[in-house]
């Protein structure tokens, strides 16, 4: 029995005094003992550095809570969809079969009927192919498939056709049910429904032919079908337009909701980022000048519509399609700018939104001519169609049709008296009280026409009342008039007239005026009254209004007052100078966040205003508008309505009864595109956030010249919650940036020393010395990104760049100009504002505080796992037999105390009742059976082992994808951390031993797996749901072996408790450097919209200590670090030294008496251990877990 170790002194137990730079020291390590380092970094953690970690994990804690809550809170659009119905029936086309595609037995298509109303099977519309998003189901078309029949079928039952035009025709909505596959996660199934929706769009088109030729119908054969898409699912129409089996010209109409055009929602798989990044080079190349009158695209229109803020699953940044083609063939727009839908609406709902799906449904039935072959109208009138049915009419270059009608469509005849002409007292007049002498009358306005007036202002008029070219409940008209040259108009003349309105009076004098009913360009406001909350509520106003200079034809605007009943109705009138209405505010993020810009406007001056604030273009800031109210509100006619809209995408929110507003919109945003092309927008200015406010100037307090202010000011809570959506994919790129750096420090020490600190010691270093240099090295980068870091210099770091065809690069440079455009906010974080520089140390600490939190939370779980198999084995060797002739022999003398406390102290308190004793007997089962279960494939022998890899190989080439390895082997690992933890209680025998310190490594190379599970699992998801549906199938992709050879070689070789051997040559500590330095430079620069290659990354990094660890069996130039002093540390948690069973022992030896006062096990490993022999013989009669007894 060797001597029990010698107590360590105060003086050799207190942790000598180091320079202020330990961690950058080697030199302190090389002359330091293992236990004095490690004595050193624990007594640092807990009185340096503990509160600065305990402080980051509160710091992102609270910030995350904040975040949560303003994501879910905060700065959200109202909920104001109402409920649709609709009588589906959905009839399988069972001819569209392996004859046509080869995806017959994976995938099928419907066609839709509403019930009572399409009263046959067969296809007599214009085709329309709706296109399910990520786990999409094809029931989805059902809303606007419904919406759609009831609306062609009530026209045409009511007026015996739809708008009296001759091409209309209902429209055969098809759907195509692709079994809810996972297309944001996996590439090669978005092309898989790309290319079955090509064979699908030639054989509809192919069923009209016989259908048609039968009922001798005059009506061209359909050449193009019209594709409806849900969330990836437009991603999925637009690839197929790049597809080989394409047919051209097949589509030309495309609307999408709540589609990411331009960025990937989630970036884990290689295919899915370069699907992206080539449809959309795709889309822009075709329409670039080298292209003109050779664009593939030049017919085809696409209209992009988002939910906005209420949308949590696809960021409505990630919608914008001005970078991918010109104005003139598509646009984005927000469901809260179009009217009559006024509300925000989520992922899911954009589908089924009751004011939604009616607008959209209308559109499609006007964009339809099924006179021409491609069943739709040209270019042009598409895009007419959609702009008046989608947009607001108030947005910058939308025309106007009076001024500029080449004939009149109201003929007006009225008496010729003094009392029907009224002037506009100071430009401007209010009519109140409609009806108010109970019969029709006439109000003309006459248009000043002195040299006074400037051509850029406007006439604006807005009222309460409904205006509409024709309609029985019709009370007011408003009109621009000139006057006739002849008081009668002949007889024959008068059908070229819509309207005749004739106030004349058979005995008296009458004037006769040729009108054009503004009803054509008016825009719909919602309703500001005091009784008004939100936008969508239901009523609305009518605005109009148009520059002077372009009513130069027109001398009067008539009213028409039908009403014979008082109303309490208005219409007010006025001429606004230019230099009066428009204002600009310079906004500051200082002056904002102090909340000092402010503007104030007199309450006698116009009663629309408009107010550009430059400076607000960034989507990730809130803000807050505070309107204080007038002090006179008794006798207003409506209350202040504010608009907030920006052009590039078209957004606009409308403030009803505004006072306090909440601010948030979707403008320049990380990962978009910050230009266009031809006849879009390039300037970031042009994005800026914009106001219009329409109130009531003619309260008695507007004559006393009262003041009304604005205020803008930053909304930060609300603004947490904008960084949730936008930077998800950061949880695994910047976490694993920090993982990398701590690696790195670990590394350091161990090759300058020869110790391997814990993980915990190392973050703790991290937190202490390297975060405060990271997030300052990050808000520079923010900040100084634009004008030092051009992407052209940081090729060799994005693979995606160098990963592209021949074919690609010379596309990339005929477009060079765009696409050095849209790659310019494509690293880090995808800001560049200097304004936002913060952002990056904030997310930064997150990523440290959350590594931290999952660094302790596994720790707690890899211990408590331990320590319940360690009672178990406890339990195991209190109760075995007493020793008789074939027993074996326990060697007698009394039981150490320790030894005891965890064997017999345990028994004891499982075996005091039943209850206990059964409650004992199922713990012992369920841990028993878990970590057989975990163990299955670490047990084997080395024989076993090699043959488990090369099956689990061989099934990843062939079968699953090498995902499922990766779980598989993640699975091992943890199972090979917890032996190490058990073996450092030394409740292992000798021959399962591990080396020494290396359960600190197996716990980092732990953490770094932890946080590659992220981007692993959503493949994973995939299969399994492939596997559900059709589990015969192979996985279509992800079976290279490379991708996960060494990941598995590296956690097979680690299962042995072999500690990586430390490399003594230079050149090999600079290559295990700078592949960290890349992994930390890549997460950190590409990692958020590349973060598939952080696990190849991760991967090149395992086959670089692989062959560490194969030159230590082939005796190269390492050296094994397991000293005699290193096998006794603080554990992983860097708890205080203690001999209870499940936690570390520290054995406090100096080098000179370690040799004396402990005895030294050699292991088959070529590790040493001290440990006490008697300790290790007990142990040696504790039965491994797994075999028998």
């Amino acid at each position: 029995m060797s001597t029990p170790p010698s107590p360590v002194s105060p003086a050799a137990a207190r942790p000598p005094k180091l320079p202020s730079r330990l961690l950058q020291s080697s030199k302190y390590f090389r002359r330091r003992s293992s236990v004095q380092q490690l004595q050193y970094v624990a007594s640092a953690s807990v009185g340096g550095t503990y509160y600065r970690t305990f402080s980051v994990v509160v710091f992102t804690a609270i910030v995350l809570c904040l975040m949560l809550y303003s994501s879910l809170r905060r700065q959200l659009d109202a909920k104001g969809c109402n409920l649709p119905y609709y009588s589906p029936s959905y009839a399988k086309i069972k001819s569209f079969g392996t004859d046509h595609t080869r995806f017959a037995s994976k995938y099928s298509l419907f066609l839709y009927r509403e019930q009572t109303l399409d009263n046959t099977r067969e296809p007599r519309g214009v085709p329309v192919l709706f296109i399910p998003g990520n786990a999409g189901s094809y029931k989805q078309v059902r809303e606007i498939a419904a919406e759609a029949a009831h609306q062609y079928y009530d026209a045409l039952f009511a007026k015996g056709t739809f708008r009296d035009d001759p091409g209309s025709s209902s429209l055969d909505f098809f759907t195509a049910d692709f079994n809810e596959d996972y297309t944001a996660f996996h590439g090669h199934t978005l092309l898989d429904q790309a290319e079955y929706l090509n064979d699908a769009v030639a054989f509809i088109l192919s069923l009209y032919n016989p259908i048609r030729a039968d009922n001798g119908e005059d009506i061209p054969l359909p050449r193009s079908v019209i594709l409806l898409a849900h969330s990836m699912g437009g991603i999925v129409a637009r690839t197929m337009l790049t597809l080989p089996n394409y047919r051209p010209d097949s589509v030309n109409t495309i609307v999408t909701l709540s589609t990411p055009h331009v960025v990937p929602p989630a970036t884990f798989d290689w295919d899915i980022v370069n699907i992206f990044e080539n449809v959309n080079r795709y889309w822009r190349q075709a329409y670039s000048e080298n292209l003109v009158g050779k664009n593939p695209l030049a017919s085809v229109s696409l209209i992009s519509i988002a939910g906005g803020r209420l949308d949590s699953i696809v960021p409505s940044d990630f919608t914008s399609v001005s970078s991918l083609l010109p104005s003139t063939n598509g646009f984005t727009v927000f469901s809260s700018t179009i009217p009559n839908v006024w509300t925000g609406v989520d992922h899911l709902a954009v589908v089924w939104c009751d004011q939604l799906r009616r607008v959209i449904a209308q559109a499609l039935l006007h964009v339809v001519d099924s006179r021409e072959p491609t069943q739709t109208k040209s270019l042009e009138a598409r895009m007419d169609v959609f702009r008046s049915h989608f947009l607001t009419g108030l947005e910058p270059g939308m025309t106007k049709k009076v001024p500029f009608a080449l004939s009149h469509d109201t003929l007006l005849r009225v008496q010729d008296m003094p009392s029907i002409y009224t002037q506009l007292q100071q430009k401007r007049v209010t009519l109140r009280g409609l009806g108010n002498i109970r019969q029709p009358q006439v109000h003309l306005f006459p248009i000043p026409n002195d040299p006074n007036t400037a051509k850029d202002d406007i006439l604006s008029i807005l009222t309460d009342q409904t205006l509409e070219l024709e309609g029985k409940d019709q009370r007011v008209d408003i009109l621009l008039c000139q006057s006739s040259h002849r008081n009668t108009v002949e007889s024959d003349h008068l059908h070229t007239f819509t309207n005749v309105l004739d106030f004349s009076k058979p005995d008296s004098r009458s004037l006769t005026f040729m009108c054009s009913n503004l009803a054509q360009d008016k825009i719909l406001l919602p309703a500001s009254t005091k009784d008004s909350k939100y936008s969508h509520d239901g009523s609305s106003f009518s605005y109009v209004t148009y520059k002077m200079g372009d009513l130069f034809k027109y001398q009067y605007v008539a009213v028409v007052d039908s009403y014979t009943d008082e109303n309490p109705g208005f219409v007010m009138l006025e001429i606004i100078d230019s230099t009066n209405y428009k204002h600009d505010m310079h906004l500051d993020l200082k002056s904002s966040l102090s909340g000092d810009s402010t503007m104030t406007f007199l309450a006698g001056g116009p009663g629309f205003t408009e107010v550009t604030l430059r400076g607000l273009s960034n989507s990730i800031i809130s803000y807050k508008l505070d309107l204080s109210p007038s002090k006179c509100t008794s006798d207003e006619l409506f209350a202040p309505l504010i608009r907030q809209f920006i052009s590039d995408p078209y957004e606009s929110k409308y403030f009803p009864r505004a006072r306090k507003v909440q601010v948030g919109f979707h403008g320049v945003a990380p990962f978009v595109p910050l230009a266009s092309l031809p006849g879009g927008k390039f300037s970031e200015q042009q994005q800026s956030l914009k106001l219009q406010i329409w109130r009531d100037p003619t309260t008695a307090c507007g004559e006393k010249q009262e003041k009304i202010t604005l205020r803008v000011s930053v909304d930060t809570l609300g603004s947490l919650g904008n960084l949730v959506i936008r930077y998800r994919t950061a949880i695994a790129a910047l976490p694993l940036a920090i993982v990398g750096m701590v690696l790195l420090m670990q590394f350091n020490i161990y090759d300058s020393s020869g110790t391997f600190i814990t993980f915990g010691a190392a973050l703790e270093a991290f937190v202490g010395k390297a975060l405060p240099i990271l997030c300052l090295v990050s808000a520079a980068f923010i900040a100084l990104s634009p004008h030092l870091f051009p992407t052209s210099t940081l090729p060799f770091i994005d693979p995606a760049d160098q990963l592209q065809g021949a074919s690609d690069a010379d596309a990339r440079v005929n477009d060079d100009k765009v696409y050095r455009t849209m790659r310019d906010n494509d690293l880090f974080l995808g800001i560049s504002d200097p304004r936002l520089c913060l952002l990056g140390p904030l997310l930064f600490t997150l990523a440290t505080g959350m590594c931290i939190v999952v660094y302790y939370v596994a720790a707690v779980v890899l211990l408590f796992i331990a320590t319940m198999l360690d009672c178990v084995d406890a339990m195991k060797l209190h109760s075995m037999p007493s020793p008789g002739a074939d027993a074996p022999q326990m060697p007698s003398g009394p039981v150490p105390s320790h030894l005891r406390t965890s064997r017999e102290r345990v028994g004891e308190f499982f075996s005091g009742t039943m209850l206990l004793q059964f409650f004992t007997f199922l713990l012992k089962q369920l841990f028993v059976g878990i970590y057989n279960l975990i163990s299955m494939l670490a047990v084997f022998s080395g024989g076993k082992r090699l043959l488990t890899i090369f099956t689990l190989l061989l099934i990843v080439s062939a079968y699953v994808p090498f995902q499922f390895a990766f779980i598989v082997v993640f699975i091992v690992h943890v199972n090979t951390c917890i032996k190490s933890l058990r073996a450092q209680s030394h409740q292992y025998s000798p021959s399962e031993r591990f080396a020494p310190m290396f359960s600190n490594f197996a716990v980092s190379i732990l953490m770094l797996m932890i946080w590659i599970l992220p981007i692993n699992i959503p493949l994973l998801v995939v299969w399994i749901h492939n596997l559900s549906v059709k589990w015969t199938t192979p996985f279509s992709s992800h079976h290279s072996l490379l991708s996960i050879m060494p990941i598995i070689l590296l956690v097979e070789n680690m299962i042995s408790g072999k500690m990586l051997p430390r490399s003594t040559q230079v050149k090999q500590q600079i290559v295990t450097k700078i592949l960290l330095v890349y992994l930390i430079v890549y997460a950190c620069l590409h990692g958020i919209l590349n973060a598939y290659w952080l696990h190849h990354i991760v991967n090149i990094f395992a086959l670089w200590l692989f062959i560490v660890y194969l030159q230590l069996l082939s005796g190269g130039n390492y050296t094994d670090s397991s000293d005699r002093n290193g096998g006794n540390y603080e554990g992983l948690m860097m708890k205080a030294p203690q001999t209870s069973f499940g936690s570390s022992v520290v054995i406090a030896s100096t080098p000179s008496s370690a040799s004396t006062t402990a005895t030294t096990i050699q292991a088959s490993s070529g590790s040493s251990t001290t440990v006490n022999s008697y300790f290790d013989r007990k142990l040696e009669r504790v039965p491994s877990i797994g075999n028998k007894q």
